[in-house]
């Protein structure tokens, strides 16, 4: 329904109102009839919302007081308008609208009236144009936001998490304190004058980190009721386009985690089938080769972080939150996309986030390229700008002796010597995983249940005679694991000659020289700390009273730990499990370290 202020804004020249009745510009006018209360409009509701027009010389006391009470809009009166109904009016609070003696008839208002809500439900068809075009290109709302702009008389923009806030014209420079506070969920709305701008801020969307509508108008116009009407339209509309964005999108994150599932598996003939239906990264799926991207935040911005990659992306990159770390985001995109540099402005200048990059490699070879992205991303927490690319290091498993180092696995592992391939392949497979990412992370990425995962090792460690609770156990099956895999991974006849012990394996020179050459990367005071660290049982509490300092300065040191060997040596608390230990985040780069330290500083394996 019209307001007066809105009647009045069809016509400004010739109408106007006397403001004596607070609140008075946003009354409702459904209609026009003479201002004879002996004469009631027909229509259900009587005189309420009605615009009544003074057509006798002067109306009397009773009959504006009756009008008043009847809950009429306003009382129409031609200039100059007779003092004493100007009082009547202001005594029973009723609005009284001015015009000239030609407009003053139930005709002439009437016409403007019915020309206002046309023009009003023109542009509500506008309006609804523009929200039917969000379907069509649900990438963008600017049809909606131009059509606000034009409805304020203003600007209007809605500024996504994650991403730079678009230009603004006439100098305007939005408040960052109060766009953080709307974003984080601090507060709901918020109003600032910056320069001749008066800013009014809106939170949008589903979760936090918000969505955050900036409307803007001079200061000198102010907010009448149609400017805020259309604020509040677009406002809806907007709110409901981001609730159904981000539920498509959680819709298809499930299909997304198992195409990399499968890329990461090799399987890349089967994600292309899977992904095709839906035209879900065709460039990253048609592609000879991709890189694969890590970014490290905070959880409670990770389902934004990914629409925010989705946004700059599109086709040429698949995003998908880590199924293992709910603090990860992991890309996968074509070497000669774009990709490096935009997720470099996401990260770049933002507290507590990361970017670690792999070398381009072959589709079949993404489980590489993700450890090579998990790598820098522990690289990256030293960098200025919290980016690192991986940089091959040598592996250990490469300095053993190739033929001895065989043989030793080769034994190792031999209960599984009898096995059908298949199944030897997945049981060793999984254990690879359960010793990277933990047996909640092994059971996100195998599509079992964390208890199965645990009776599967259980399973393994007592073929192989080996407490997979010890470090030491575990960093032997790790290296057995690698060297198989090394060697093809299948399998091999036996070789008759006895295997060397691994300690044996770990004295060659070549061993020892990677040795040196990895603790040689640490900082003294980090080297103290990680070896006590390893002998109090990775236990931070423990090493901390080992060394005399506080658990969170040890926690501090190990992070800066990481970033020097460029491997993850610590993990994320889960929340579900409520341990470190049972932590979905895997603990690999822990062997090496340790392996490290035995060999040169005589560590001891427990």
């Amino acid at each position: 329904m019209l307001t007066l202020d809105t009647l009045i804004g069809s016509a400004p020249d010739r109408l106007r109102r006397t403001g004596r009745v607070a609140g008075e510009g946003d009354r409702p006018v459904a209609g026009v009839w003479p201002a004879d209360p002996a004469i009631t409009p027909a229509r259900d509701r009587g005189w309420r919302d009605v615009l009544a027009v003074m057509t006798t010389p002067a109306a009397q006391d009773a009959d504006i007081r009756a009008l008043a009470r009847a809950g009429a809009a306003a009382l129409a009166v031609g200039e100059p308008a007779p003092p004493q109904v100007l009082e009547a009016a202001g005594r029973h609070r009723l609005p009284v609208l001015l015009t000239d003696r030609e407009t003053c008839t139930v005709p002439r208002l009437a016409q403007l009236l019915a020309d206002e809500e046309a023009a009003a439900g023109r542009r509500l068809l506008d309006l609804l144009e523009y929200a039917t075009q969000l379907e069509a290109a649900p990438g963008t709302a600017a049809g909606i936001l131009g059509w606000l702009a034009r409805m304020t008389g203003g600007q209007a923009v809605l500024l996504a998490p994650h991403r730079p806030p678009p230009p603004l014209a006439g100098g305007l420079t939005l408040p960052a304190d109060r766009v953080t506070a709307l974003a984080e969920g601090t507060t709901q709305a918020a109003a600032a004058d910056v320069g001749e701008w008066n800013v009014r801020l809106y939170a949008l969307g589903p979760v936090p980190p918000y969505h955050v509508l900036a409307v803007a108008r001079a200061r000198t116009a102010g907010w009448p009721q149609p400017v805020t009407e259309a604020v509040t339209r677009a406002e809806l509309l907007l709110s409901s386009w981001l609730r159904l964005r981000a539920a498509a999108d959680a819709e298809r994150a499930p299909i997304r985690a198992s195409v990399l599932q499968m890329l990461m598996a090799g399987q890349v003939l089967a994600a292309r089938r899977a992904a095709h239906p839906l035209a879900m990264s065709p460039a990253v799926l048609t592609a000879q080769e991709a890189r694969v991207y890590v970014v490290g935040g905070r959880a409670a911005h990770r389902d934004t972080l990914v629409s925010a990659c989705h946004y700059h992306l599109g086709d040429a990159g698949l995003v998908v939150g880590c199924p293992v770390d709910e603090h990860q985001v992991i890309i996968v995109a074509t070497p000669d996309a774009p990709t490096e540099t935009l997720l470099r402005g996401l990260v770049t200048g933002r507290e507590g986030f990361r970017l670690g990059a792999s070398r381009p490699v072959p589709l079949d070879g993404l489980a590489d390229a993700h450890g090579e992205a998990t790598r820098a991303l522990a690289a990256a927490g030293s960098s200025p700008d919290g980016f690192a690319v991986f940089t091959p290091d040598v592996e250990l498993v490469r300095l053993l002796p190739a033929v001895p180092a065989r043989r030793w696995a080769a034994e190792v592992l031999a209960p599984f010597d009898g096995w059908p391939p298949g199944r030897r392949a997945e049981w060793l497979d999984g254990m690879r995983l359960w010793l990277a990412y933990g047996p909640i992370g092994a059971a996100r990425l195998a599509g079992f249940h964390r208890n199965t995962v645990r009776q599967r090792a259980e399973t393994v460690g007592e073929a192989l005679g080996l407490d997979l609770g010890r470090l030491a156990h575990r960093i032997r099956l790790d290296v057995a694991l690698r060297v198989d895999a090394l060697a093809g991974g299948g399998g091999s006849e036996r070789d008759p000659r006895p295997a060397p012990d691994f300690e044996e394996l770990l004295a060659d020179a070549g061993p020892r020289r990677w040795a040196e050459e990895y603790l040689a990367r640490l900082d003294e005071d980090l080297l103290t700390t990680v070896v006590a660290w390893i002998e109090a049982g990775q236990h931070t509490p423990s090493a901390a009273a080992r060394l005399g300092v506080h658990p969170k300065t040890v926690a501090t040191r190990l992070r800066r730990a990481e970033a020097q060997v460029r491997q993850p040596l610590i993990s994320h608390p889960d929340p579900a499990a409520g341990r470190t230990q049972e932590s979905a985040n895997g603990l690999c780069g822990v062997h090496d370290l340790a392996l490290a330290a035995h060999m040169a500083r005589s560590l001891p394996l427990e």
